[in-house]
């Protein structure tokens, strides 16, 4: 049995549990050089002190910028470079609050490698930030180790090239073996535009004879961009294709190309690998959506909703789609004396109040509005192209279909609820995610304290 090879270390600073679990997962399937890897979880810049004194081995290092203080993942990173001497970790920041921590000014006054927002960072993206980053420190201990044995590494280096030339055609023929026997579709164009080399796996994705395996090649091929496929030099590319399997079902690939020339640098082909990534996106799209999702009513949970706040009001959510600013309206309701229906009528009945609520809201609200919970029995709505006086005339059809409603408990009985509301205008560009909330929390409590079972705009 051949020994295990030790994975790469990912030490992660950050003092959510959740952000440590999400980056083991996404990290969970990938390798780089035959190695997996390994996160090393610190919950506090004084935690990832402590196993940095210790450790050397470290190649990168996902770090948050606010845990115990506003800037503790700032002074930690002084600490690695200036303390310790520490030149050849990796540092990705990486921050749920970037206005916390502006990325210019960050990369200007800190030694860091990398930056990012935690929301961008998908299962591809992640992975490619940590693999530039493990090979970054890679390299630099190479260099190291190479610039103190230099003698010997180039008695060894002499060694392999003739040890290479004389074993030139059985690696030719292990190479090609190799190449059938891999799992991924693996193909060889050469300089005439001839397909001469196609792996199993390729042939028994595209088709089973040649004219048909071109015939798929050509339709694979039309989903390439043109400035893709005329992509000239030397240097790998690639792009996400979706093919039709021979069961008919469609498959999501990863194409990497890789163009190849003479030595006098002549055209001599092109190499292609494709790689199913079907369930990794799939896995996405489900992370994705237990990231953003209330487990219990379905809608937006709170950051996914403040989130999509923040980009109706800096602009982002016009620009995507393409529509001209306009009005728009933030609705804030809460369910009146809920703690009564807990009390009351047990916890089952609770939830079910919260999901008939949802179904209720949901019922009045149209493609591009968006409802999200943001705690307890409060939910906020996002309506956009929305004036003050046609969001009021939606809050008070909301108010008035919660409190028609009559929800069924397990014995036949039938219970009712009423909500209060707080409705504000959005001014994008001009107002923040705070603001916004603040007036719509007031009208809120004003409703409350007006008796409740009514809308009260601000």
């Amino acid at each position: 049995m051949a020994p295990q090879v030790e994975p790469w270390p990912v030490l992660v600073v950050d003092d959510d549990e959740q952000v440590h679990a999400m980056t083991r997962l996404l990290l969970n399937d990938f390798e780089f050089e035959g190695r997996r890897f390994a996160i090393v979880s610190a919950f506090s810049a004084v935690e990832a002190r402590a196993i940095l004194a210790e450790r050397s081995d470290l190649p990168v290092v996902l770090l948050d910028v606010v845990m115990e203080t506003h800037d503790a993942g700032l002074r930690l990173v002084h600490h690695i470079r200036r303390d310790l001497g520490n030149r050849h970790i990796r540092i990705i920041l990486r921050t749920g609050q970037p206005g916390q921590a502006p990325e210019r000014e960050i990369i200007v006054t800190y030694d860091i490698n990398d930056y990012k927002s935690k929301a961008e960072l998908t299962a591809q993206k992640l992975f490619t930030s940590v693999i530039s980053a493990v090979r970054g420190w890679r390299d630099l201990v190479t260099i190291e180790t190479l610039n103190q044995s230099l003698e010997r590494r180039v008695a060894e280096r002499t060694a392999e090239l003739e040890c290479q030339t004389a074993l030139a055609d059985e690696q030719r023929r292990f190479i090609e073996n190799l190449v059938e026997l891999m799992p991924s579709p693996v193909w060889y164009k050469d300089a005439s535009g001839r397909y001469a080399l196609c792996n199993r796996a390729f042939r028994e994705l595209f088709s089973d004879d040649e004219e048909q395996t071109e015939r798929a090649i050509g339709k694979a091929r039309r989903v390439e961009t043109g400035p893709v496929e005329q992509a000239t030099g030397t240097d790998a590319f690639s792009f996400e294709a979706s093919v039709v399997g021979p069961g008919g079902d469609t498959r999501e690939l990863l194409v990497v190309k890789q163009p190849l020339t003479t030595f006098d640098g002549g055209e001599a082909g092109l190499i292609g690998i494709a790689a199913d990534i079907t369930e990794r996106r799939r896995m996405e799209r489900e992370l994705h959506r237990l990231a953003t999702t209330d487990p219990l009513s379905g809608v937006h949970n709170r950051r996914h909703i403040l989130d999509l706040l923040e980009q109706l009001l800096t602009g982002q959510e016009v620009r995507n789609s393409r529509q001209g600013a306009g009005p728009a309206c933030l609705i804030m309701l809460d369910i009146d004396h809920f703690k009564r229906i807990n009390d009351g009528l047990g916890h089952a009945a609770g939830d079910d109040a919260i999901r008939k609520t949802v179904d209720e809201i949901r019922g009045h609200l149209r493609v591009t509005d968006q409802i999200g919970r943001i705690g307890g029995e409060e939910f906020a709505v996002l309506l956009p192209e929305t004036s003050r006086n046609e969001g009021i005339a939606i809050a008070e059809r909301l108010r008035g279909g919660l409190a028609a409603l009559a929800i069924p408990l397990s014995d036949g009985r039938h219970f009712q609820l009423t909500a209060s509301f707080g409705l504000t205008e959005i001014r994008p560009l001009e107002d923040t995610v705070e603001t916004v909330l603040g007036r719509a929390d007031q009208a809120l409590y004003r409703a409350k304290a007006g008796g409740r079972n009514r809308v009260e705009p601000n």
